[in-house]
């Protein structure tokens, strides 16, 4: 995205400007620089890292990471209702030189990555239409486009508009990745979470996963709305927005309005 094609005017060079000093300062971020379209500290506190456990998670939105996370703090910390599950983590900007190199060599690395299709329109849904923080910018341009009740092509349109990397909980999930996807351990699908949260959970804890407990905001359900929220339009403008999404993270282009 360009810097004229950004919502918010100058945003994009600023956030090069972070991102760049972040790539220059930071151990991790000197070895893995930052080069996506989203505020390089909106992604950097989207890492946790244990160095008790040994692992890095990197965890994107809308993709079971209020679960995944609350899980790991629980079992690795325990309960503790006064401190977000996020923050008893740590991140990969604060992480030493030497311990860079151990999570580059010995740490467990994964991610959760889920259909594009369906992680949209879960964000119109849970973010847009609910009130939420994320919902400012696009009702903004709702408001500006004469729009009082928008649908999820209205949603796309504004994504298409400038409004794509305006929030991490619908920017593109290559964008929030901090490796190349081939450096991740586990590449986990949220489509198969039960399944692949055990693999997970065998590997760093040694047992079985058990019975999986939802954390965060209530379920959208979206796998079971696509036929009735994705127009032609829609599919074609998800389908281009997040072209690298599909290609990169092995989801298929497919027809989803039928």
């Amino acid at each position: 995205m360009t810097q004229a094609q950004h919502p918010y005017p100058g945003l994009g060079l600023a956030n090069r400007l972070i991102g760049g000093t972040a790539n220059r300062l930071t151990p991790f971020y000197r070895r893995h620089p930052y080069r996506g379209d989203l505020w390089w500290s909106e992604v950097d506190m989207r890492v946790v890292v244990c160095p008790q456990t040994g692992f890095l998670y990197n965890r994107l939105p809308k993709n079971a990471n209020s679960t995944v996370t609350s899980l790991l703090a629980n079992r690795i910390f325990g309960p503790d209702d006064a401190v977000s599950p996020k923050h008893r983590f740590v991140r990969p900007s604060r992480l030493s030189a030497a311990q860079v190199r151990a999570v580059e060599t010995d740490y467990f690395k994964f991610v959760i990555l889920r259909d594009p299709y369906t992680r949209t329109l879960s964000a119109f849904l849970d973010k847009v239409m609910k009130p939420r923080t994320q919902r400012r910018g696009p009702w903004r341009w709702f408001a500006r486009h004469g729009i009082e009740t928008p649908s999820f092509e209205d949603f796309c349109k504004y994504l298409d508009d400038g409004g794509l990397h305006a929030d991490n909980h619908w920017a593109p999930q290559v964008d929030g990745l901090v490796l190349p996807l081939d450096r991740f351990d586990m590449v986990a699908r949220l489509e198969a979470l039960q399944a692949d949260l055990d693999t997970i959970h065998r590997r760093l804890f040694g047992a079985p996963l058990g019975e999986l407990q939802r954390k965060g905001p209530k379920s959208t359900g979206a796998e079971g709305e696509i036929a009735r929220h994705y127009t032609p339009h829609a599919a074609e403008i998800v389908s281009r927005l997040f072209a690298r999404d599909f290609s990169e993270l092995g989801y298929p282009v497919r027809d989803v309005t039928a």
